[in-house]
């Protein structure tokens, strides 16, 4: 019993060692996430708007990609487990190849029909609104293939078992980004002058993209110039290999479908937020900024996760796959329920961070409470759905995607908010069904135990 406990305790700590540099890159990106919507929140309810609105559509085009690194973390983590480094590097440049040429592609044809693409979506909002958001979107594309090269590469790192890497990296860029943030968002003066003008939103876009686009080199640096396990030779030629590109792509593709199908969700959501008027559009925007607070220690544990049991499955130990998930699963669960106490107690205080109007305070403070009590269940869903991405499970997550994101989320979150005028406070219920769906049925597939089998 003594030896059993020994165990656990030594997969805890390994956890917890992988971990921590992911909740502590997820704490960099939150607070300089919070602080840069405080930024744009104090420009005005529109700015916010403006911003979350693109926001979501940004992170749906990303969702297109996030598979493909999802794919390459996997069989990364499985060739590590194999001790084949060699496969390991090729996957890397794979992956890389194939999202650079195709969202470099996508970018161009974004920024051509960016006024069609965000009357599509958000053509319901006022005329300032639509041309805060015209304005931000414009620039912020830019930024995206860069965004791609930070998305892979980090991820390929993470699947080796390095999280210390793109933490820094993540440190980097977050101090760039809330530098400029402070400077172009506000502007500098001096002796009542400006030296540097108040750009606002543009402001804020430019800090998004400039930073973006050193965190995509610093990435590039450190795969070529680094000395780690999958670094690629700068001296190398660039060569395609199908036979992985197709395995990356069995992953991948899947992978981003279930990223699409949530991102779509997130997306149809903010559309339909975005037919209740500024005030609902802020309070929204507000609610899920703030619920970053939880989503850091989550990612930290499900990439954990998911590298742990890739590499253990790539090296047929199969019980001790099981365990890292379960340990890594219940970790999460007790982080996360203290910071959804901490939520519940100072909603109020959290939400007048964002902004100084009484009504958005007061209805964001309850939406926060609300996340706060079903936190738990977005820390289980997550590190569950981790695993199964490290079996190569992903159909089911497809499939849980579309069942939580779509049919409860999406569907509920309009019946009760927009049919029967609950407003966003019937788009939560919907967003609190979806939690309590998914995670019902990743613990379910888990407990089954035929993921622990299934060949990538």
């Amino acid at each position: 019993m003594e030896a059993k406990e020994r165990h656990k305790r030594s997969v805890a700590k390994e956890i917890v060692e992988l971990a921590w540099p992911s909740i502590t890159e997820q704490m960099l990106i939150m607070a300089v996430g919070m602080v840069s919507t405080i930024f744009v929140g104090r420009v005005g309810t529109n700015a916010i708007a403006a911003v979350g609105m693109i926001n979501s559509l940004i992170f749906f085009f990303q969702a297109i990609f996030a598979g493909l690194a999802t794919g390459s973390t996997v069989i990364v983590a499985r060739l590590i487990g194999e001790e084949n480094e060699e496969g390991a590097r090729l996957a890397v440049m794979q992956s890389l190849i194939m999202s650079i040429a195709i969202f470099i592609g996508l970018t161009t044809l974004g920024y051509i029909f960016a006024v069609p693409t965000i009357k599509t979506f958000f053509g319901s909002v006022s005329t300032d609104v639509f041309k805060l958001a015209l304005m931000y979107y414009k620039i912020v594309l830019f930024g995206l293939p860069f965004v791609i090269i930070d998305i892979i590469i980090g991820g390929a790192l993470r699947g080796a078992g390095d999280t210390k890497t793109p933490m820094y990296i993540t440190a980097t860029v977050n101090v760039i980004n809330l530098l400029l943030n402070s400077t172009l968002v506000f502007g500098v003066t001096y002796h009542g002058r400006y030296l540097i003008p108040s750009l606002g939103v543009k402001g804020s876009a430019l800090s998004a993209t400039i930073s973006r686009i050193i965190g995509g080199f610093l990435q590039l640096y450190v795969l070529y110039f680094g000395k780690r396990r999958i670094n690629l030779d700068i001296k190398e030629k660039i060569r395609l290999d199908f036979n992985m590109m197709m395995r990356i792509i069995r992953v991948g593709i899947p992978a981003s479908l279930e990223q699409v199908i949530m991102q779509g969700g997130f997306l149809v959501m903010q559309v339909i937020v975005s037919t209740m008027g500024t005030i609902a559009i802020a309070v929204y925007q507000i609610g899920m900024n703030a619920n970053s607070l939880a989503f850091m220690p989550m990612f930290g544990f499900s990439i954990a996760a998911t590298s742990l049991v890739g590499r253990s499955l790539g090296a047929k130990h199969f019980m001790l796959a099981e365990i890292y998930a379960k340990i890594s699963r219940n970790i999460a669960v007790i982080v996360i329920s203290v910071i959804g106490v901490f939520m519940f107690i100072f909603s109020k205080q959290l939400a007048a961070l964002y902004t100084t109007d009484p009504i958005v305070i007061k209805i964001a403070s309850d939406i926060i409470k609300i996340f706060a009590i079903v936190e738990p269940l977005l820390a289980i869903l997550n590190v569950m759905a981790g695993v199964l991405r490290a079996a190569g499970d992903i159909p089911y997550i497809v499939l849980t995607a579309f069942i939580g994101l779509w049919l409860f989320r999406v569907t509920i979150g309009y019946i009760l908010g927009k049919v029967l005028g609950m407003g966003v406070y019937g788009i939560w219920i919907g967003i609190c069904t979806d939690f309590v769906v998914r995670s019902v049925m990743y613990s379910y597939r888990f407990k089954a135990g035929r993921w622990k089998y299934i060949k990538v």
